[in-house]
């Protein structure tokens, strides 16, 4: 595989100001990383997002939430990093290329 991937995965983690006693709803910033992803995905720059809390929105690991950009990954890193809850740091992000399977 010598080709740049023009797709993205981004592995989102509770951040240094995650509040580990809050659901993900309740979380400061998350209006705003609410509104951020949602315009990624109605977009089309973002294939899929979602979140991995359990039902009551609380984490129960460090992980997250995954989003797939249909974007190289720099300009991925730069479009996770504009949001508000990652600037904030309630979210990390770790952002990784993603070789597609075409048929």
């Amino acid at each position: 595989m010598t080709d740049t991937p023009s797709t993205s995965v981004v592995l989102v983690y509770a951040g240094p100001a995650w509040d580990r006693t809050q659901p993900i709803h309740r979380q400061r910033n998350a209006p705003g990383h609410m509104r951020h992803m949602r315009d990624q995905v109605a977009s089309g720059v973002a294939i899929v997002a979602g979140p991995m809390h359990d039902v009551t929105g609380k984490l129960e690991g460090d992980l997250l939430g995954v989003v797939i950009y249909d974007r190289p990954v720099p300009e991925a890193t730069k479009i996770a990093n504009a949001d508000p809850a990652v600037a904030g740091g309630q979210l990390r992000i770790e952002v990784r290329p993603l070789h597609r399977v075409t048929v």
